[in-house]
C-alpha cells in the first residue's frame, strides 16, 4: 500500500517520503532548513500528537497554528498563515492512487494548501490510506469528522451518532471537501510523509 502510493505520487508531482514516527519531526524540519522562516498549519491531531510544530517553534521558525501562537494572534492567525513560507498539515484521508482528500469547517486549513503558501507538508499515517475516492470521503465523514466534532463540542449530529447525516446544523464542520490530484503550478514543493503506523484520526 505505501509502496504503491510513492509510486503514484511521485508520478504526479509529489515528493514522498517513508519515516518513522520518531524520524517525522527531523524530516521535516531538514526539508524547511535552519533559516528562521514563517510555517502554517491548520488544525491536526497527528501533528499535534507528534510535537512537530512545538518542535519548529523552538527552533526559530514563526509558526501560525493554534498550538503555537498566543491568545491575541488568534484573530490573524488564519490570514498570516495563508500566506506563511510553508504550510505543513495532515490529510484527512490519501488514496493509494495519490488523492488527497480533506473537509474543513472554516477552510483555514484547505485554502492554503490549495494556493498561496508555495511549499507544503503532509504527515500522515497509514490508517489515513485508502484505495478509492468514495473510501477516503467515506473515511472523513464517517470516522475523522465525528471524532474530530466530538472533540470540539460541536452540536451536530454525527458528533452524538459517530456517523454522518449531511446535517445542515450551524456547527457543521464539512462544509468544504478538497481532492488535490497534483501540486499546482503556483507551488514550488509538495512533500508526503507516510508514518506506517497510525496516527490521528
Amino acid at each position: 500500500m505505501i509502496e504503491r502510493l510513492c509510486a503514484k505520487a511521485k508520478l504526479r508531482g509529489f515528493i514522498p517520503h517513508v519515516a518513522e514516527k520518531e524520524q517525522v519531526n527531523a524530516l521535516v524540519e531538514s526539508l524547511i532548513g535552519a533559516e528562521p522562516k514563517t510555517i502554517g498549519s491548520g488544525g491536526s491531531m497527528t501533528l499535534h500528537d507528534l510535537g512537530t510544530l512545538f518542535g519548529l517553534a523552538a527552533k526559530g521558525h514563526k509558526v501560525y497554528s493554534y498550538d503555537t501562537v498566543s491568545d491575541e494572534e488568534r484573530p490573524t492567525m488564519y490570514q498570516r498563515a495563508a500566506k506563511a513560507d510553508w504550510f505543513v498539515s495532515s490529510a484527512n484521508a490519501v488514496t493509494t492512487s495519490g488523492d488527497i482528500v480533506n473537509i474543513d469547517g472554516t477552510a483555514n486549513r484547505v485554502a492554503p494548501l490549495l494556493f498561496g503558501v508555495p511549499n507544503i507538508i503532509y504527515v500522515f499515517g497509514v490508517n489515513k490510506i485508502v484505495d478509492t475516492l468514495d473510501e477516503a470521503i467515506d473515511r472523513v465523514r464517517n470516522h475523522a469528522c465525528p471524532l474530530n466534532a466530538r472533540r470540539l463540542n460541536k452540536n451536530t449530529p454525527c458528533a452524538i451518532t459517530g456517523k454522518c447525516s449531511m446535517c445542515n446544523s450551524a456547527d457543521c464542520i464539512c462544509n468544504v471537501t478538497t481532492i488535490v490530484h497534483h501540486p499546482t503550478r503556483l507551488q514550488a514543493q509538495v512533500h508526503l510523509i507516510i508514518v506506517p503506523e497510525q496516527l490521528g484520526y
